[in-house]
């Protein structure tokens, strides 16, 4: 079942629950208005009018006639007749309606016919209308005994009509304006809700059916389906990003290790060809093919190291300190480059918690990178400093500096930068890439900046407890 459907169905059992209670209401108003006027007529006490001659030896109370047909003790004057509602006749042998009482303020007679006609037990109360149709009656019967006639007590229904009547009115108003409320309600949440979500359905569904450029409509961002749907948007549009960065890795992994691979086919099919015949050639040629399967390792090597920086392996946590960890990078790159100027200023470096053997590689990643793409006279320097529960460590070379595009680019897998600032060893572009996996796996963030002509700093800022 659709949510529309489930939503229509919810507001259509509140309404049916409203107009239930408001019928059982009005049934009970109504119900307990009658019993008022049915108590009202068992209560009246009978006129005198209403008593035949008694019989000879009729027990007397006060020279009165006792009325044990009636079973009342004695009947007495109603008071105020003129000026009330009540009617009372009584009904004579041949059958003759004879009023004995009309107050003044009776619009209407019942209809008293069919009662004669049909006479029920004594003490019943039935409801008959006026005989002019304007007025509706509740009529009690009393059956005539030796000493009284039959009698009929009525009371007029106009008063409990026009209550009943008004409260009808009021829960129809009020039924009508809940139908309204939940119409705008219905409206609303399907204007708002739920038809942004139906056609985020239809967009999933045309998404999965192969139309991958499709995306939800705009939709206003203060409501939950408007953010849903821009979520939505973000994540196809970050899906596809990432599947273009996925072919661009692919094929930059491709073309990287197609270099070396074409080079080491192409010494072994000239070998098979009959080539490196000559003295110290065949030596000569599996020097440059160690070279080639070196370039291929290293690159392989790089490429692990990024997937299990996305894997978010975690890290190895310890305490140590971060002057002796520089000093020992500085003093590894100063070991395979003795003539490059490398300095080291840890001075305000102290002890700090991070994956030792990670930082160590990204620091060297750094610094590697800043000899690489320098000339050999330009100075290279590494510094860290702590600042509170931040700690920052900065590589500074004196080189040409970066372009805004390369510093764009900087950390993106196999990027190379402009090529006349390619390693000279041929790497594939990936050591910036591992450094800041690495930094971001610590909860940290790397930033270069850079001044074409001046020289590049790149600054790792760290958590000084070591925790993301």
């Amino acid at each position: 079942m659709k949510l529309r459907t489930r939503v229509l169905l919810g507001f259509t059992l509140i309404f049916v629950v409203v107009v239930a209670v408001a019928v059982f209401t009005v049934n009970a108003q109504r119900s307990q208005l009658y019993d008022q006027v049915d108590d009202r007529l068992n209560a009246t006490p009978l006129p005198a009018e209403t008593r035949a001659r008694p019989a000879p030896g009729t027990p007397r109370v006060d020279g009165e006639p006792l009325a044990d047909g009636l079973g009342r003790a004695e009947a007495r004057p109603v008071d105020d007749q003129s000026i009330s509602d009540l009617y009372v006749a009584v009904i004579t042998a041949d059958n003759t309606v004879r009023p004995v009482i009309r107050g003044q303020l009776l619009v209407d007679v019942p209809d008293l016919q069919t009662l004669v006609d049909d006479r029920p037990a004594g003490g019943t109360i039935v409801t008959t209308s006026g005989i002019d149709g304007t007025s509706t009656f509740r009529v009690l019967y009393l059956a005539g005994t030796e000493v009284s006639f039959e009698t009929v007590v009525a009371l007029p229904l106009d008063d409990v009509d026009d209550t009943v009547r008004q409260l009808t009115l009021i829960f129809a108003g009020a039924a009508g304006l809940i139908l309204v409320v939940l119409s705008l309600i219905a409206s609303w949440l399907n204007r708002f809700g739920l038809r942004p979500i139906s056609a985020m359905t239809d967009v999933a569904q045309a998404i999965s059916a192969g139309e991958r450029d499709r995306r939800a409509d705009p939709a206003n961002d203060a409501t939950e389906a408007g953010r849903l749907g821009h979520a939505l948007n973000l994540m196809l549009d970050e899906r596809d990003a990432g599947e273009e960065r996925l072919r661009r890795f692919v094929s930059d992994a491709s073309h990287e290790l197609r270099t070396p691979l074409t080079s080491i086919r192409g010494y072994l099919d000239l070998y098979q060809a009959g080539g490196f015949r000559q003295p110290g050639q065949l030596d000569d040629a599996l020097r440059r093919l160690q070279v080639e399967a070196e370039r291929m390792h290293l690159l392989v090597e790089d490429l692990l190291v990024l997937s299990t920086s996305d894997e978010e392996r975690p890290l190895d946590i310890s305490a140590f300190r971060l002057d002796e960890m520089i000093v020992d990078v500085v003093a590894l790159a100063l070991g395979g480059q003795p003539d490059r100027h490398i300095e080291a200023d840890v001075s305000e470096a102290r002890e700090i918690e991070a994956d030792r053997l990670r930082l160590h590689q990204a620091i060297a990643v750094l610094v590697d990178n800043a000899l690489r793409h320098t000339p050999d006279d330009a100075a290279v320097r590494v510094a860290a400093r702590s600042t509170g529960r931040r700690v920052e460590i900065s590589v500074t070379d004196d080189g040409p500096g970066l372009t805004p595009e390369e510093a764009a680019t900087a950390f993106d897998r196999f990027s190379r930068g402009d090529p006349s600032r390619t390693r000279r060893t041929g790497g594939a572009g990936l050591g910036l890439s591992i450094a800041r996996a690495i930094v971001q796996a610590h909860g940290g963030e790397i930033l270069v900046s850079t001044t074409p002509g001046a020289g590049a700093t790149f600054t790792i800022v760290l958590p000084a407890n070591g925790q993301p």
